[in-house]
């Protein structure tokens, strides 16, 4: 149990300076002024977080947890990742899935890495299938990968306008996204389908075409690295404006001023995510589409950009979470679960921040990081 004392809290909303008291994995207590006493008597810790913002764990919604990579041949995979890697950067809750690679690197081992970070206390979810098209499996299907693995919530990363990817059509995307929207109804999870969108001069012509036969709903579908051109860039504001769709970004230095524009507009601010792509590859390739170089994408991108969003362009606390808390647990339907936000009640997972927002204490699951490592 903890206590903790004159904290500025960001739920993401502005909670203003109040005391705060966990106990288990949850948020119990959020008031102006809870008595020490009772609680120092039950055996809480009290902390005196004066001065300190609380703000809800991030959710990073596309993590290549085993590695990616591979364009280049064997010796271009990336590594592994470790729990430790994403909690110390305020990262509590993640997303891993297969890429390019859906050979030598497969669900079991990806499962596998999942429940791992899940012991340790980051609360972690996978997808099936990779950019490949028709998917691979655990199970052989993918309604049933969904309906009978707790940790896996829909599809992804699926490749599209990439030659990389299946050239999948519009018939068969809608399939495969009605099936996955099936299982996920059965099932309680998100049934989301997670896209790759690459330079392909197509950008999201499929998604356009199926929403159009009003078949679908436009939050089925997460297209993401969606900066990758001005014209990609573009489609995506498209599918907010015309089809309330959301949109995913890679974590870039170079995208911290469009996001800060876009926060700051009604129209886009609640239908934009940020995810790191982390521990995957980022390759470079020629016009005869041909590696030229690559390296592994950073697990940091999170706090990185959050800070520039707030120091940098002067955006708003509050609205500089909403892309890293909010907006990917809304998506993701983690909401239901007190993921991505501070209320009684919620999921004791969250980072503590000094004025200057460098991390000095992170929770996950209501324990204190140094008691967990």
């Amino acid at each position: 149990m903890y206590l903790l004392k004159n904290i500025e809290i960001f739920g993401p909303e502005y909670l203003g300076r109040k005391d705060l008291f966990i106990a288990g994995d949850k948020v119990q207590i959020i008031e102006k002024d809870i008595t020490e006493s009772p609680l120092r008597n039950l055996g809480a810790e009290v902390i005196d977080c004066s001065g300190d913002y609380l703000i809800p764990g991030f959710v990073d919604g596309h993590v290549h947890l085993i590695g990616g990579g591979g364009e280049g041949g064997f010796y271009t995979r990336t590594s592994e990742g470790n729990p430790e890697d994403f909690v110390k950067y305020g990262t509590t809750t993640i997303i891993g899935l297969l890429g390019t690679d859906g050979i030598t690197r497969n669900h079991r081992s990806l499962l596998a890495k999942a429940r791992a970070f899940n012991i340790f206390g980051v609360e972690t979810f996978i997808m099936t299938g990779s950019y490949r098209f028709p998917l691979k499996t655990i199970t052989g299907d993918v309604m049933e990968d969904i309906v009978l693995i707790p940790e896996i919530i829909g599809v992804g990363e699926l490749a599209i306008a990439d030659h990389r990817g299946s050239d999948i059509s519009v018939e068969e995307l809608q399939r495969l996204t009605l099936d996955t929207r099936v299982a996920g109804m059965l099932s309680g999870k998100a049934g989301k389908v997670i896209l790759h969108v690459g330079p392909s001069s197509e950008k999201l012509d499929v998604l356009f075409e199926i929403v159009k036969k009003d078949i679908l709903p436009s939050y089925q579908f997460l297209p993401t690295h969606i900066a990758r051109s001005e014209a990609l860039l573009n489609e995506g504001l498209r599918w907010i404006e015309e089809y309330e769709g959301y949109i995913d970004f890679t974590a870039s230095e170079r995208i911290v001023g469009k996001i800060a524009e876009l926060l700051n507009n009604s129209k886009y601010m609640n239908n934009i995510c940020i995810s790191t792509d982390g521990l995957g590859s980022l390759p470079v390739f020629n016009s005869n589409h041909e590696l030229v170089s690559i390296k592994s994408s950073p697990v940091d991108g999170l706090i990185n950009i959050f800070r520039k969003l707030v120091k940098e362009e002067g955006v708003e606390i509050q609205k500089a979470l909403l892309p890293f808390t909010k907006n990917p647990s809304t998506f993701f339907r983690f909401d239901k679960n007190g993921i991505g936000t501070i209320r009684k009640g919620s999921l004791a997972s969250f980072s503590i921040l000094d004025k200057d927002l460098n991390i000095k204490d992170v929770f996950l699951k209501g324990k204190r990081l140094d008691s967990i490592i």
